[in-house]
Formats: structure tokens, C-alpha cells, sequence
């Protein structure tokens, strides 16, 4: 059974890799970063970005309770949210004549 145990060494993994609650009613839940669960005794808060919208703060939560995780399946790493991408390319700007 899915407990407090499994949630946090999902979350303290080094690298983090993004991953999927996948619930009893077929419903999931995404955790595309550490920074946006609350890990508590039964359950976990999961902030929710909107979607296409990753740069924004959450404005909603939702609950996973342990006892309702049926698995995890994990997701192809990316960026993780709130973060810059790096720049493109090593060039010096061109300046202007």
C-alpha cells in the first residue's frame, strides 16, 4: 500500500522525476515538482498549474490520499516549473554599425 514513506522518497529523489498519481476511480494527478507538494501523515496537497501555463503561481489545490493511490507512473522529465530556460547558444549580440 502507497503510504508517507513511498510519497517522500518519490520527492527527495535525486534527480527529481516528474510523475503521475494514478487513483482507485482512474482519476491522476500530476507532480511535475517538488516544490508544488505538501507531503502530510495520510495524504499529499498537490498545487495545480493551469495548464500551458507553467510560469504562472498555482491557484488551485487537490488531495491525494494514500490509501487511494493504486500506482505511479512516471513522467518524461522536463523542465520543471517557474524556472527560466537557459539561454540559446553561446553568441556574443552583434552590434549595430
Amino acid at each position: 500500500m502507497f503510504n508517507q514513506a513511498a510519497a517522500l522518497s518519490l520527492l527527495n529523489a535525486r534527480p527529481f522525476t516528474p510523475f503521475r498519481f494514478v487513483m482507485s476511480d482512474g482519476g491522476t494527478v500530476d507532480v511535475l515538482s517538488r516544490e508544488m507538494v505538501l507531503p502530510l501523515r495520510h495524504c499529499v496537497l498537490v498545487a495545480l498549474l493551469k495548464p500551458g501555463r507553467p510560469e504562472t503561481a498555482a491557484e488551485l489545490w487537490t488531495t491525494v490520499w494514500y490509501m487511494h493511490v493504486s500506482r505511479v507512473e512516471f513522467l518524461t522529465p522536463g523542465m520543471p516549473p517557474f524556472l527560466q530556460p537557459p539561454p540559446e547558444g553561446n553568441e556574443a549580440p552583434s552590434s549595430a554599425a
